[in-house]
Formats: C-alpha cells, sequence, structure tokens
C-alpha cells in the first residue's frame, strides 16, 4: 500500500479549475487498488470538498491551507496558526502599500475593503503596455469576481476584527501580476519576522505559522495513521509543494512545474492540463516496473 500526496492547483486542476474526468478515474482506481489518497493544498477544506466531490471523490486524507489543518478520513488531526499580533501588523503593512489579499480564518475567508481596489489598480499597470490589454483584463477581472462570490469572502473593516471576532489566521493569501511588488513584500518579511513565505504560482505569495508547510502535514498524518513514509508518493507543480518533495520518498514533478521544483524531483509527468495527474498514477505508482528510471531520464518529461 502507498499514500499519494497531491496538490491541486497546476496540479491536479486544470487551468480552468475543475478535475478532468480522466484524473478523477485515476484517484479512483488508484483508491480502488488499496492507496490512500491524500489531497495536499494550499486551499481550505471547502474549495477541496466541492472540487473532489463534483467528481465523487474522497480523500482518505487532507493537507488543507498548506498544512495549517489536517485533516484523516474527515476529523481534523492538526492545526497551526498564526499570533494574532503577527496578523495584525501583516493586514496593517499590506494595507498601508496598497497590496490585495485575503486571509483564510476559522471563520471563513475575509479581505479588506479596498483590497478590491488596489487589484484593480496592479492589473491596469499589468495590461497598460500589452497588446489586448483590455481582453486580458476583462478576463482576469471576471474570474477573481468568480473567485469571491464562490468564496463566499467577508469584508475585514480594520484589522482590529482579528481580535474583536477572535480569528484564528490560518494563512495570507497576497496576489499581484507585478513582480517586483510581490519580491518587496517577500523581503519586508521574509527575514523580519516569525512567518514563512511562499508561493503557488507566479502572481502570488502566501504567509503563514513556520510550521505550516506540506510536508508536515503529511508527516502528521503518517504518524496519525500508522502510514510508512518510505511508501509515499507526492505529485505537484510550485515552491509550497517543496516540502511536500522533501518528506515524501518518491516526488513526481508536473510538466507545467517551475524548474526548480523540476530539478529536485524524482520523476516528471505531463503537463496538468493534459491529464499529467493521471499519467504519473498510471506509469510511475500502478506500474512498479516504471519506478526505477535512469537518474538521466528521471526529469525529462514523457
Amino acid at each position: 500500500m502507498n499514500a499519494v500526496a497531491i496538490d491541486m492547483d497546476g496540479t491536479l486542476l486544470h487551468s480552468e479549475g475543475f478535475v478532468s474526468e480522466k484524473n478523477a478515474q485515476a484517484l479512483k482506481l488508484l483508491q480502488a487498488e488499496g492507496h490512500k489518497l491524500i489531497i495536499a493544498t494550499g486551499r481550505g477544506l471547502p474549495d477541496v470538498e466541492r472540487l473532489l466531490g463534483s467528481v465523487n471523490v474522497t480523500p482518505d486524507g487532507i493537507v488543507s491551507l498548506n498544512g495549517a489543518r489536517v485533516y484523516w478520513e474527515g476529523e481534523p488531526i492538526q492545526e497551526s496558526y498564526m499570533g494574532q499580533q503577527e496578523a495584525i501588523n501583516l493586514v496593517e503593512w499590506l494595507n498601508d502599500n496598497e497590496y490585495y489579499f485575503h486571509i483564510y480564518t476559522d471563520k471563513g475567508l475575509f479581505s479588506p475593503t479596498k483590497s478590491r481596489e488596489f487589484f484593480m489598480n496592479d492589473l491596469n499597470i499589468y495590461t497598460q503596455d500589452k497588446e489586448g490589454g483590455e481582453e486580458i483584463k476583462e478576463a482576469i477581472r471576471r474570474r477573481a469576481d468568480g473567485h469571491h462570490r464562490q468564496a463566499n469572502m467577508k469584508e475585514l473593516h480594520s484589522s482590529s476584527m482579528i481580535v474583536d471576532y477572535d480569528l484564528t489566521v490560518y494563512k495570507f493569501l497576497i496576489v499581484s501580476m507585478l513582480e517586483q511588488k510581490l519580491d518587496i513584500c517577500r523581503k519586508s518579511w521574509g527575514d523580519k519576522h516569525n512567518v514563512l513565505i511562499t508561493s503557488s504560482g507566479r502572481d502570488n505569495l502566501e504567509i503563514m505559522h513556520p510550521n505550516t508547510q506540506k510536508g508536515k502535514g503529511l508527516l502528521h498524518i503518517a504518524n496519525h495513521a500508522g502510514l510508512d513514509i518510505s511508501s509515499t508518493f507526492a505529485i505537484g507543480d510550485n515552491y509550497n509543494d517543496l516540502p511536500l518533495f522533501n518528506a515524501a520518498a518518491t516526488s513526481i514533478a508536473m510538466g507545467n512545474a517551475e524548474e526548480d521544483v523540476k530539478r529536485v524531483a524524482t520523476h516528471a509527468t505531463t503537463h496538468h492540463d493534459i491529464d499529467g495527474v493521471a499519467y504519473a498514477i498510471e506509469n510511475f505508482i500502478l506500474k512498479s516496473s516504471n519506478l526505477t528510471i535512469k537518474s538521466s531520464e528521471k526529469n525529462q518529461l514523457p
């Protein structure tokens, strides 16, 4: 029996945000063969349940919010969260410097009153000199608005709400198409504060408690459920998957993965838009004969 931990965005999900039929079939086959399916994602539990439920798949374990909340067989087994004062300081800094962000808490998702205005300002700068800039801007705006509606985003009127509502803050997600702006945030908070900064895409930063990592979430599940960590697989594409790759015995990078992620992976599969998870399950996990490939071939796309 193997345990397989799979990322969602850029990995299991298509670019349009759904689980393909072929990927769903592969997940069901994996479980039917007696293996344990673990979803390891930056998303919260409601998103995981909605997206996997739409294809009738129930994971055995879930590492949500990059490991801030960990579940086994539907029950929470571990959580880590930011200190309230740390969260307040970060909210105020992000607002003062006009960043779009939202926070994941025990009472849902919150985004500041002016956050959407900051997002649109960044979007205008990003698209102003691009060919087809208006069409690009409209497509991104529609997608962002759809996410807000789907996530049932609440308004964070002030940083004091964190204390007033006794919010447990699991994660900040900061979004900007401006690379330099994200770099400023990373440098301002990366070395000076008791937080961990990672990313699930080129347009975002994720800020959490230092113990919040997908790899630690996988280890919590293995310890709780008595799983053999030497029989674990991880599939992912981005920097927040690196701790997961370090924890698992075998790692598989998506064809669309960042180059740094591909370099440390044991194997590489195809692009997430052409069912790379299904390919990985069929060729690297269920077919044991494919598990021993030459080191010179391990990062080559099929």
